[in-house]
C-alpha cells in the first residue's frame, strides 16, 4: 500500500547508476530480486533523492538530426540510428516521449509525398540528381539510391533509358567484340570479377547462353 521502502544502500546503487533510467531500474531490479517499475524508480531518485540523468542530448543539432531520421523510420528503428549515432542507449519511449514534450512530429506521409512529387517531376533525370533536388526541396536526405528507384517504380515511372545501337555503343570484353546480351549477361554473372585467365572462358558460356536464348 505504501510501495517499496528504499534501503541506503539501494539509494547509493540508484546514485551510482542513474545515467539512463532504463538501464537502472533494469540493473536495479537484477541486484536487488525486485519488481519495480521505471517510473516508480524515476519518481524516487527526483523526489527522494534529488537526482535525474546526466545526459542532455537535446542540442539545436541533435534535434534537427532526430527529426530527419524520424522522416525515414518508425520509432523503433530511428532510436536505434539515434543512439547509434550518439553513442547513447535511449529507448523508444523515451525518444518519443521527447518528441511529444518538443513537438518533434514524424510528418513521414507527408514527406513521402512530397519525394513523390519530385521524383514525377524529374524523373527524367538520374536518380542522383533526383535525391539531391530532394534535399535542396526538404532540406532531408534520402535514404539512397535505390529508394527513390523504388518509389518511381511503385508509381508506374520508368526513366528514359538510351537505346542500345550496335554501330555506336561498342562493347568489349578483353579485347573481343560482344554483343549488346552477351555484355549484359557477362556482367549480370558477376563475370568481370573473374581473375583475367578465367575470363574467356566465362565469355564462351556467356556466348553459348545467348545463343541457347535466341533458338
Amino acid at each position: 500500500m505504501h510501495g517499496h521502502v528504499y534501503t541506503a544502500e539501494q539509494d547509493d546503487f540508484i546514485r551510482q547508476n542513474y545515467v539512463n533510467v532504463s538501464d537502472c531500474v533494469k540493473k536495479f531490479n537484477e541486484r536487488f530480486g525486485t519488481r519495480l517499475s521505471y517510473s516508480a524508480v524515476k519518481t524516487h531518485a527526483l523526489r527522494a533523492l534529488g537526482i535525474t540523468t546526466g545526459f542532455r542530448p537535446w542540442t539545436p543539432e541533435a534535434n534537427t538530426a532526430l527529426a530527419s531520421i524520424l522522416l525515414k523510420y518508425p520509432y523503433k528503428q530511428a532510436t536505434k540510428v539515434f543512439n547509434e549515432r550518439y553513442g547513447m542507449d535511449l529507448t523508444p519511449k523515451q525518444i518519443q516521449d521527447h518528441c511529444t514534450r518538443g513537438g518533434i512530429k514524424r510528418e513521414h506521409a507527408t514527406f513521402l509525398k512530397q519525394v513523390d512529387e519530385i521524383i514525377a517531376e524529374n524523373i527524367d533525370k538520374t536518380y542522383a540528381e533526383i535525391g539531391e533536388i530532394i534535399k535542396e526541396h526538404t532540406g532531408k536526405e534520402y535514404s539512397g539510391y535505390t529508394p527513390i528507384c523504388v518509389r518511381a517504380n511503385n508509381m508506374g515511372l520508368k526513366r528514359p533509358h538510351n537505346v542500345w545501337n550496335n554501330a555506336r555503343d561498342k562493347r568489349t570484353i578483353n579485347g573481343e567484340p560482344v554483343t549488346h546480351t552477351e555484355y549484359i549477361r557477362f556482367i549480370g554473372h558477376r563475370f568481370h570479377r573473374l581473375s583475367p585467365e578465367l575470363q574467356p572462358i566465362a565469355l564462351t558460356v556467356v556466348k553459348l547462353q545467348a545463343a541457347l536464348a535466341n533458338r
